[in-house]
């Protein structure tokens, strides 16, 4: 009984902790972007495309632009592998070799951004530039090292959506006739949309906030909008502007401000998963 107060306490003193880290956190960046805003307004940063912050130009729009395009390509890339891979873990293997299946794809969740990145670097970004005869390094390569780096992830959440479908919906589908393939298509991927589009949601958080992978094979600069033209995402801006912009230096709030958008945008993905989440309970 003693323990169990015990852990009662500490696990009320982390929680705690963590409340007080994080809103510690966030009133930093609402604060910096607070004295950004100020001074540059809110939408104008936003609708700008001048990024010269030591000359006062804070033009996020073509970073916000590449982290919107990056992230999507990803999930659309990582969408059709990954529902293979659900569906030959969820329906297909059975016993031993599921747990095995799942295990193999928990070791590449765990991979480190940064292998993802080397990755890419010694294989996508040469394969691009002897392809296309360009440099390799842009929104293409970064679209394909996310993809990547995502694809275990929602392949994992995705096999779990269809492994919560009702067997009993599975059964009455092929006692009245219908294939396996019919099955599948008809009564499984229906049912378990709900949870695909969770699935999808984190998906694209997770893309949408990867950095170092990123970082080392889409150039660093903008250059343009083009999928094989060096660019820049809101992350990778940040970590490159971080010791040029350092606490101090004049402009240094605008990577609170572009850090506020990042919270604010994972937020809206965050809800709109809760959403789901609760309509497909």
């Amino acid at each position: 009984m003693r323990i169990d107060k015990v852990m009662d306490h500490l696990s009320h003193m982390v929680f705690a902790l963590f409340v007080v880290v994080w809103a510690f956190i966030g009133g930093i960046i609402v604060w910096g972007s607070w004295r950004f805003t100020r001074h540059h307004g809110f939408l104008a940063p936003i609708l700008s495309s001048r990024w010269n912050p030591l000359a006062g130009q804070f033009g996020l729009a073509p970073f916000i632009l590449s982290s919107l395009i990056v992230t999507l390509l990803a999930v659309i890339m990582a969408l059709p592998w990954s529902l293979g891979l659900s569906v030959l873990g969820a329906r297909i293997l059975q016993g031993t070799w599921r747990r095995y299946f799942v295990r193999f794809l928990t070791v590449f969740v765990s991979v480190p951004s940064v292998l993802y990145g080397w990755w890419g670097l010694s294989v996508i970004v040469p394969w691009i530039r002897l392809v296309t005869g360009s440099s390799g390094y842009g929104m293409l390569a970064a679209s394909l090292v996310v993809a990547l780096m995502i694809l275990p992830t929602f392949s994992i959440l995705s096999l779990e959506a269809l492994r919560h479908v009702p067997e009993s919906y599975v059964e009455g589908s092929v006692g009245l006739g219908a294939t396996e393939d019919q099955t599948l298509w008809h009564i499984i991927l229906p049912t378990a949309r709900p949870r695909l589009a969770q699935a999808a949601l984190i998906a694209v958080a997770r893309g949408l906030g990867e950095t170092i992978a990123v970082q080392m094979v889409i150039g660093g600069q903008f250059a343009g909008l083009g999928l094989l033209h060096p660019s820049a995402t809101l992350t990778t801006q940040l970590l490159t502007d971080l010791p040029l912009l350092s606490p101090g230096v004049a402009g240094h709030h605008v990577l609170d401000f572009m850090a506020l958008l990042l919270m604010f945008v994972m937020t809206i993905i965050v809800g709109i998963e809760m959403r789901i989440g609760e309509r497909s309970l």
